[in-house]
């Protein structure tokens, strides 16, 4: 008897998610250590570089909150806890 049931998402969205999530937790670990960094240097061409950094996970988390924004609005994985997840890891400010 087949199952009446339906997957919730398919294995790819599921993937998509969780790949997602991970990058997310991944972009504010490297913004800790990066913070940590500059509190630490003393080479102004170092800093300078630490600071372009930072910018850049800023532009990345803001990247990953319109990809998750457009999962939720297009509805394209079914699961929508992961996706509501996925949205309130990319909301949270980086510690920078």
């Amino acid at each position: 008897m087949p199952n009446p049931i339906p997957p919730c998402s398919s294995p790819a969205s599921e993937s998509l998610v969780a790949s997602l999530c991970r990058e997310a937790d991944q972009l504010r670990s490297r913004c800790q250590h990066v913070v940590a960094e500059l509190g630490r240097c003393r080479e102004e061409r170092l800093l300078g570089r630490l600071r372009q950094e930072l910018q850049l996970l800023q532009g990345r988390r803001l990247e990953l909150q319109a990809s998750a924004k457009l999962l939720s609005r297009t509805r394209a994985v079914r699961d929508s806890l992961a996706v509501a997840f996925l949205d309130e890891l990319t909301r949270r400010p980086l510690a920078c």
